[in-house]
């Protein structure tokens, strides 16, 4: 397997018309794509969020895509390769701005685990990143994320894994941690921020929310194909490629179109890159039957790190500051940390199960104070959002413990 030690600055293609183009929209070849827009025999494309448009992706199975031909064709035979991917004002004197790209390979190990951690996950989690993509093959995502309540937590659990006996899931959990053990190894002596990665969410992680042993946030894709687009993380991003079978018709690449690079994906690849400033996207893969091409990939996704720097100042703000209720006034912008009412079954838990439900379940609204009583010495809360709760009035001592200035964002 070929090698190359040394880093390679990659300059940034600024003329589009010299970029590598996609040939592929919504499965139709495309008839042009320039500066008139894109256009298939079926129509243009629409533009969506993260820079992509939706189902724009590279396709072997049509014409115009030759990685081969690409500035940069990095093949399954290349491996311990480290680019420095220029930033677009990049001049080498003022600004001297690269993102850094990791690739490297294993051969004929055994990845039994790592892959049976995916199939699994593809199988019995729900899909994401379905509608606005366009693209092809699945992705799904498993760990700890912002949940739908707005608290970091568990990924919900799909109906099949539901019915599914409770040692599925806590199997699935156990071999993720010892993912996390396995990318540690593959990519902490690497110099591209893996442990700096872990050690930020170590630091931001909410005090009541467990976490995984290493990385908490992971995505499975399954014979991904899709649009170039930049990723809503704020770490750089790592992942692992798997298959049970080779794949000989070299249709399975990683691509960076703005710099010329592409990346040939074979079992045991492991590529790290900075997906928030680096467009990228993976070309769909063609595969024989009973074949598939999995990734493992983890980051810390922005949507987890400002919700736990946002609970991490409300609890701050609420041990430094006590709000009084002769300060407050009616029409204020308050945070309230609140927790959904025990149902009747679980009422009569005793006082320390009790605090164990509260740390686990509590999170922070948004309110408008909407009534102050001071005879009673209480107030009313109106939440902010639109699906609004029926708010408990609070007393002096809940206004102590469970309220803050402001909307904390």
């Amino acid at each position: 397997m070929r090698s190359i030690k040394s880093s390679n600055i990659i300059p940034y293609i600024h003329a589009e018309n010299d970029r590598p183009k996609e040939n592929c929209l919504h499965g139709h070849p495309i008839v042009s794509n320039g500066h008139g827009g894109i256009t298939t025999h079926a129509g243009g494309g629409v533009k969506g969020k993260y820079k992509k448009v939706e189902g724009l992706v590279f396709d072997t199975h049509y014409p115009n895509f030759n990685p081969m031909s690409w500035s940069y064709p990095i093949t399954e035979d290349m491996s311990d390769i480290d680019l420095e991917l220029c930033a677009a004002g990049y001049d080498g004197i003022n600004n001297v701005t690269t993102y850094s790209l990791h690739i490297h390979r294993h051969k004929n190990r055994d990845i039994s685990m790592l892959l049976s951690t995916c199939e699994d996950i593809a199988d019995m989690y729900t899909g994401i990143r379905g509608n606005g993509w366009g693209g092809v093959g699945s992705m799904f995502s498993a760990g700890y994320n912002v949940g739908f309540k707005g608290r970091i937590s568990s990924v919900a659990k799909s109906l099949k894994l539901k019915k599914m006996p409770s040692s599925t899931a806590h199997s699935i959990t156990n071999r993720l941690s010892i993912s996390g053990g396995i990318f540690c190894d593959e990519f902490s002596d690497k110099n591209v921020g893996f442990d700096e990665m872990v050690q930020l969410q170590t630091e931001i992680w909410p005090k009541n929310r467990n976490v995984l042993n290493g990385p908490a946030c992971w995505i499975v894709s399954k014979n991904l194909g899709n649009p170039k687009h930049i990723d809503n993380d704020v770490s750089r991003s790592y992942a692992g490629w798997f298959t049970k079978q080779t794949i000989d018709n070299k249709s399975a690449w990683f691509l960076f179109p703005d710099w010329g690079v592409a990346i040939e994906l074979c079992n045991d690849t492991w590529i790290s890159w900075d997906g928030v400033n680096c467009a990228h996207c993976s070309s769909v893969p063609h595969l024989e039957e009973g074949n598939n091409i999995y990734s493992l990939f983890t980051a810390t996704t922005k949507k987890v790190y400002a919700n736990a720097k946002r609970v991490n100042k409300c609890e701050s703000l609420l041990r430094e500051n006590k709000v009084q209720l002769k300060s407050l006034c009616v029409g204020d912008h308050v945070s309230l940390r609140w927790v959904e009412p025990l149902d009747g079954s679980k009422y009569m838990l005793p006082k320390r199960a009790k605090r164990k439900y509260g740390n686990k379940y509590r999170r922070w609204l948004h309110c408008i104070v909407s009534n102050i009583d001071h005879m009673d010495g209480t107030i009313q809360l109106l939440e902010k959002n639109k699906n609004k709760r029926k708010l408990s009035k609070l007393t002096i001592s809940e206004i102590h413990n469970r309220v803050v200035f402001g909307w904390v964002k």
